[in-house]
C-alpha cells in the first residue's frame, strides 16, 4: 500500500512540476526563438498505450507538447531547457467534467450558495487552496456544471496557477424542484434565478418572477450569454426526506433541447433513476449526469425487459458515467468510447459511456 501511494505521489508531483514549467513559459513574438522544455528519461503513461508503458522524452514548445520520443537516448533539441524525469512518471493532464467549484461538500445550502463576501474566513481559505489542490492531483481541465456564485469561479481563474475552468452557466431547475428544494422557500428563487417557470405552481412563485422571463428559451439564452459551453437541467423526484418534488414534462424538455441546439450548447441532465434516464433518452439529451442509483421496480432484476432495452438502445450518443460523474467527450471534440464497467450491466445511454477524469 505504501509503495502504491509513493508511486501515485511521484506521478502527480511530476505532472504538477511539469505543469508549472509549461504555464511559466511566455509566448514569444514571431521574431523570438521558441521556448523549449525537454523532459528526458521519464516513463510515459498515455491512454492509448496503457499496455505498453515506455521510457522516453517529451518536448514542450511555447506551452504545447510538440514531440514525444518513445525511446531512450533521444537527442536534445537545440535551445531546450532539460528537465530530468529519471525515476518518475509523466501522464497527460486529467479532465474532470463534473465539478461544483463554489460548493463545499457537507456545508448547508444557504452557506454554499450564499454570496462570496458573506462566507466565513475558513471557506475563503478553502477556495484559495482549491486550484492548487486540483493541480496537485493532476487535474488540468475542469467543467463546472452549475454556477451558483460566479465570483468564486472568476477568483479561481485569476489565481496564478489553476486548471482551465469551463462552465455550464447557471443551471435550469424546474420551479421548486431539485436542487432549489434544498434552499428555504424564501431564498430559493434568489439563489436559483435561472429556473423554469411552472404555471401550475404560480401561487408558490414570488410575484416578481414573471412567466415570460423564465421560459426554457430565456434560461438557455442566459447560459449562452454568460459564456457557458453547456447547460444542465434536472429530472429528480427527490430522495431521503425530500420527496415528491415537481419535475418537468417532455414538452418542456423539448423546448430546452431545441434552444440548446440552436445555441450550440451541450445539454446535460441530472438523472439517476431508471425513470429519469429513460426521460432523458426520450428527450434527446447529450449527457446524463450520474449513474443509475435508483432502479425502482427493476431493482431486483438482473436484466432489462425487452421493451426498455429497445428504448435505451435508440440513443447511442448519450454519455453517462456509472461511477457517478457525467463525462461528455463532445465537450472536448473527441469520440465517445464504449465502456462496460456498469456494475448492473445495463443503463439507458450505456452505448455511449465515456470516462474522462479517471475518478
Amino acid at each position: 500500500m505504501a509503495d502504491t501511494w509513493i508511486c501515485r505521489t511521484r506521478i502527480f508531483l511530476f505532472l504538477f512540476v511539469s505543469f508549472l514549467l509549461v504555464t511559466a513559459i511566455a509566448q514569444p513574438s514571431q521574431s523570438q526563438a521558441p521556448d523549449r522544455t525537454w523532459i528526458t528519461d521519464v516513463r510515459i503513461i498515455s491512454p492509448e498505450k496503457l499496455d505498453h508503458i515506455e521510457k522516453g522524452s517529451v518536448l514542450v514548445e511555447n506551452g504545447r507538447i510538440v514531440r514525444v520520443a518513445r525511446k531512450t537516448g533521444a537527442q536534445k533539441p537545440a535551445g531546450a531547457t532539460v528537465v530530468s524525469g529519471e525515476g518518475q512518471f509523466l501522464i497527460p493532464g486529467l479532465i474532470d467534467s463534473h465539478v461544483h467549484v463554489a460548493s463545499i461538500p457537507g456545508i448547508r445550502p444557504e452557506v454554499n450558495f450564499g454570496l462570496a463576501e458573506a462566507k466565513p474566513t475558513w471557506i475563503k481559505e478553502y477556495f484559495k487552496q482549491l486550484p492548487r489542490s486540483y493541480l496537485y492531483f493532476g487535474y488540468t481541465t475542469l467543467v463546472d456544471l452549475a454556477v451558483v456564485d460566479r465570483r468564486v469561479l472568476e477568483d479561481f481563474r485569476q489565481t496564478p496557477l489553476h486548471p482551465d475552468l469551463y462552465d455550464c452557466g447557471e443551471s435550469l431547475p424546474f420551479a421548486n424542484g431539485y436542487p432549489m428544494s434544498f434552499a428555504p422557500p424564501e431564498a430559493r428563487f434568489q439563489l436559483f434565478p435561472n429556473f423554469i417557470y411552472d404555471p401550475n405552481q404560480a401561487s408558490t412563485i414570488p410575484a416578481q418572477y414573471k412567466p415570460q422571463d423564465h421560459t426554457p428559451a430565456k434560461a438557455v439564452a442566459a447560459v449562452k450569454k454568460s459564456g457557458g459551453i453547456c447547460l444542465k437541467t434536472y429530472f429528480e423526484r427527490g430522495f431521503a426526506g425530500d420527496r415528491n418534488l415537481p419535475v418537468m414534462g417532455l414538452d418542456v424538455l423539448a423546448t430546452v433541447r431545441e434552444a440548446a441546439t440552436q445555441t450550440g450548447l451541450v445539454l446535460m441532465m441530472h438523472a439517476n433513476s431508471f425513470e429519469a434516464q429513460k426521460f432523458a433518452v426520450d428527450g434527446h439529451v447529450d449527457v446524463i449526469a450520474h449513474g443509475m442509483w435508483n432502479w425502482g421496480d427493476l431493482d431486483k432484476q438482473t436484466d432489462l425487459p425487452e421493451s426498455s432495452r429497445s428504448d435505451c438502445g435508440r440513443e447511442n450518443w448519450i454519455s453517462t458515467d456509472p461511477s457517478g460523474h457525467a463525462r461528455s467527450a463532445r465537450l472536448f471534440r473527441t469520440r465517445i468510447s464504449e465502456d462496460e464497467n456498469n456494475p448492473q450491466g445495463h443503463s439507458c445511454g450505456n452505448a455511449g459511456v465515456v470516462r474522462i477524469s479517471g475518478r
